[in-house]
């Protein structure tokens, strides 16, 4: 590839990090109620589940999972499961701090291990199928024949670094300076916001899946 279409793939992705969703909602939330580490060990296990699912469209993997029907359903069930996990969560964090229980609030929080950040970063990607679609739709349109394997493996880790600094970057945001602590202190309404957008969003691909009978 030359350096146009390097600069052309890195926009694509960046556009696509970017987009709103329930990664955003999760990595803010994070940020906020665990700290800046905590928002950053979100994005790291968020940026390395992004590589993975590009490596995946490298070696074709993606493309033989897509047409597996019931797998791909079961994937997405699993993934509609796991966002309503997330959003109740927030919402019991929202409704906590809205009832100025902030000290059982605190030491639900100091409770969370690093290792679980980690975990909730990487499932809400490896959970998500429509990102191996964003991939198998977009991403694969960079990637030719004539490209050694090299080429195509830097630009799926092109891939996962500009997914993990976005999300870096957004946690770092959310917990600095007077604007962190300004988030903080309605950290109880963006917990009930984000944690009702996850259901609402859980609850519309649920009724998708059961009105098309499909997994995608």
């Amino acid at each position: 590839m030359n350096s146009a279409t390097w600069l052309l793939l890195g926009l694509t992705l960046f556009a696509g990090a970017a987009s709103p969703g329930p990664s955003l909602a999760l990595v803010v939330r994070s940020a906020l109620t665990g700290g800046r580490l905590a928002g950053l060990l979100v994005a790291l296990a968020h940026g390395i589940g992004v590589w993975l699912y590009a490596l995946a469209v490298v070696f074709g993997v993606a493309a033989v999972l897509l047409h597996v029907a019931s797998l791909m359903l079961v994937v997405q069930l699993i993934g509609v499961l796991f966002l309503m996990y997330l959003g109740t969560q927030m919402i019991r964090g929202g409704l906590a701090a809205g009832a100025d229980n902030s000290e059982n609030l605190t030491v639900q929080t100091a409770a969370r291990s690093h290792g679980r950040y980690v975990t909730d970063g990487f499932l809400i990607v490896f959970l998500n199928p429509k990102i191996m679609v964003f991939f198998l739709a977009v991403f694969s349109q960079f990637l030719t024949s004539e490209q050694s394997l090299q080429t195509q493996v830097a630009a799926a880790t092109l891939a996962g670094v500009i997914d993990g600094l976005w999300y870096a970057l957004v946690a770092t945001l959310v917990s600095l300076g007077p604007f962190g602590a300004s988030l903080q202190r309605h950290s109880g309404k963006i917990d009930l916001f984000f944690g009702a957008a996850l259901w609402v969003i859980s609850l519309w691909i649920l009724l998708r899946l059961l009105s098309d009978g499909s997994g995608i």
